[in-house]
C-alpha cells in the first residue's frame, strides 16, 4: 500500500515539474502559464499529448524533437525528475512525522495539509533556482509567493504552538529580518556588485520557513556548497578545459546554493552551530 502510495506521489510530482518547466520558461514573457499549447521554440510545432509525457518523452525521443530534431534542453527531464524525488522526500517526511501529528484529534488532516503546504514550498524554491540559473536574477513574483507562504506558517506555528514566547520563539520569529539584514548590508555596501537584492529577499524567507537556527544552518551550507562549486568550476576549466572565461570576478547565480541549503536541512533538520536546544533549553 505504501509502494503505491509513493508511486502515486512521484507521478504527481513529475506532472508539477512539467508545469515548472513552463513556469520557468514563460515567466516575464508575457505568455500565460496556463493557456497555449506548448510547441518547439525552433519549428513552432505544436506538440501532442504523447511528447508531453515528463521524463518519458524525452528520453524517447532521445532529446530531439521529432519534427525539427533540434535537441531539447536538459532542463525538461531534470526538473521534472528533481521536483518528483522531493515530493517523494515531503511525502517521507510527513509519513516520519506522523506519530508526532496522531496526539492531536484531527492529526491527519494536518499532516496532509502540510504536505501539500511544503510540496508548495519546494516547487516554488526549484523554480526560483532553475530561474536564476537561467537568468541570473530571482523572480520577484515567485520569491514574494514563497515570503508569503514561509511568513503565514510562522505566524500560524507561532499562535498555535509559541505562546507564552521564550527565547526561541522570539528569535525564531526575528529570523526573517535577522538574515535578511546581512544580505540586504552586503547588496547596499557593494551597490549590487557583491550580491543581488534578490538573495536578500530569499533569505528572508528561509528565515521565516526554518527559524533562525536551521535558517542560519541553511545560509552557511548554501555558502560552503557554493565556494566549493566555484573553486571546483575554476579548476576544472583552468587544468582540463583549458579556457579560462571564468574568473573570480564572473557572475555566479547564488540563489540555487541557498536553496540546495534549505531543502538539505529541511529534510534533514541539520543544525551546523547546535543552536536549536541551547534557545530551547
Amino acid at each position: 500500500m505504501m509502494i503505491l502510495f509513493f508511486l502515486a506521489v512521484a507521478i504527481l510530482g513529475l506532472l508539477v515539474g512539467s508545469f515548472l518547466n513552463v513556469v520557468i520558461y514563460r515567466y516575464n514573457t508575457g505568455l500565460s502559464f496556463a493557456k497555449g499549447r506548448s510547441q518547439c521554440f525552433v519549428c513552432g510545432k505544436k506538440l501532442v499529448w504523447y511528447e508531453l509525457i515528463p521524463v518519458v518523452s524525452f528520453v524517447i525521443q532521445k532529446g530531439r524533437c521529432r519534427s525539427c530534431q533540434t535537441k531539447i534542453s536538459l532542463q525538461y527531464p531534470v526538473v521534472e525528475a528533481l521536483t518528483s524525488l522531493l515530493f517523494v522526500a515531503v511525502a517521507w517526511r510527513q509519513v516520519c512525522l506522523y506519530p508526532v501529528f496522531s496526539v492531536f484529534e484531527n492529526g491527519l488532516s494536518y499532516s496532509c495539509i502540510l504536505a501539500v503546504y511544503y510540496a508548495v514550498v519546494v516547487s516554488l524554491l526549484l523554480a526560483i533556482a532553475v530561474y536564476d540559473m537561467r537568468h541570473k536574477i530571482i523572480p520577484d513574483g515567485l520569491v514574494y509567493t514563497f515570503i508569503a507562504l514561509a511568513t503565514a506558517k510562522l505566524l500560524l506555528f507561532t499562535y498555535f504552538f509559541g505562546l507564552p514566547l521564550n527565547m526561541g520563539h522570539t528569535l525564531n520569529l526575528l529570523a526573517p529580518l535577522l538574515l535578511f539584514t546581512p544580505f540586504a548590508l552586503l547588496w547596499l555596501v557593494s551597490k549590487g556588485m557583491w550580491i543581488g537584492f534578490g538573495d536578500a529577499k530569499l533569505a528572508f524567507g528561509i528565515g521565516a520557513l526554518l527559524g533562525l537556527p536551521l535558517g542560519l544552518s541553511a545560509i552557511m551550507l548554501g555558502f560552503w556548497i557554493g565556494a566549493a562549486v566555484s573553486i571546483l568550476l575554476l579548476v576544472l576549466q583552468k587544468f582540463m578545459w583549458g579556457q579560462t572565461k571564468m574568473n573570480l570576478k564572473s557572475e555566479i547565480p547564488f540563489a540555487p546554493f541557498l536553496i540546495i541549503g534549505t531543502l538539505v536541512v529541511l529534510f534533514t533538520h541539520l543544525d551546523i552551530l547546535g543552536l536549536t536546544d541551547l534557545l530551547n533549553g
